[in-house]
């Protein structure tokens, strides 16, 4: 009777694990995590995007990084399924750098760049070897530099790429500015050692400065929009089109609109209210 009992109890085990291994096969992926930097794009997700994915079955878990280099490599070692934190242009530089095949998927409403100032409230204001920090990654040193380029402050050399310049490429500065790149999380932090810093639209307003009390806000082309980004495999998986089914969604143009007044709106949305 013993004996029966426990060939009957094994069978059962077999049974159930087998099940499981079939189930397990046969689901989709019903939980999602996305690393993104604390700010605006993690804000995003939390109240814009959780909402309407958690009402498709859907669990989403988000992992908060600090820096730019972190949340790609996650992404690439499969520890998170989506990040949500660069422009397109520092991926592909990021992809060459290290080797990687991530894809910018898609753009999502963004916090421009921008020019602060606690002692300056006008570039009319910039004197002659005054300081202005800016983000040290390539990309975002370059769209500062553009940026000083396009006030007339500096010249950058015409044979530099314009998407990856940097100090060295300065060939005249009218003011003789000193130029100080730093650490992008830093930058909110250097307003009070520095006359202005461009700072970066999630490290700024994670600080609780506000795009309105800029001295200065980039005309962001959509090469600099963040981007939601995926592993190539995954791009076309149920989990990465309900997360992209989420963003394109009314729903969330009427949070963008509530919530993100002075970002700037992605492709999608821009179509979707010229045809309301």
């Amino acid at each position: 009777m013993r004996k029966t009992l426990l060939t009957i109890s094994l069978i059962f085990t077999l049974l159930a694990l087998g099940a499981c291994g079939s189930t397990s096969a046969g689901d989709e992926k019903k939980e999602i995590t996305i690393g993104a930097t604390a700010g605006p794009y993690s804000d995003q997700l939390k109240e814009g995007i959780i909402p309407i994915l958690e009402k498709e079955g859907y669990r989403v878990n988000i992992v908060e990084f600090n820096d730019y280099i972190q949340p790609n490599i996650a992404l690439n070692e499969g520890e998170i399924d989506a990040n949500l934190f660069q422009n397109s242009i520092y991926l592909k530089q990021f992809n060459k750098n290290h080797d990687v095949d991530l894809v910018a998927s898609y753009a999502v409403p963004t916090a421009p760049i921008a020019l602060y100032s606690d002692k300056h409230d006008s570039l009319d204001d910039l004197k002659e070897g005054m300081t202005i920090t800016m983000p040290n990654d390539p990309t975002n040193l370059a769209r500062s530099l553009n940026m000083l380029a396009d006030f007339g402050l500096i010249t950058v050399n015409e044979k530099a790429d314009p998407t990856v310049v940097s100090e060295k490429d300065i060939v005249e500065n009218k003011l003789h500015l000193h130029i100080k790149p730093i650490d992008p999380a830093q930058t909110p932090r250097s307003l009070g050692d520095t006359d202005f810093a461009f700072i970066n639209g999630n490290f700024a307003l994670a600080s609780g400065l506000k795009l309105g009390e800029a001295v200065e806000i980039e005309k962001t082309p959509e090469g600099y929009l963040i981007y939601v980004t995926l592993r190539k495999e995954d791009i076309e998986k149920p989990f990465a089109k309900a997360l992209e089914k989420a963003y394109h969604s009314d729903e969330f143009l009427d949070y963008t609109n509530k919530h993100a007044k002075g970002y700037v709106k992605p492709p999608y949305q821009v179509k979707k209210e010229e045809n309301e």
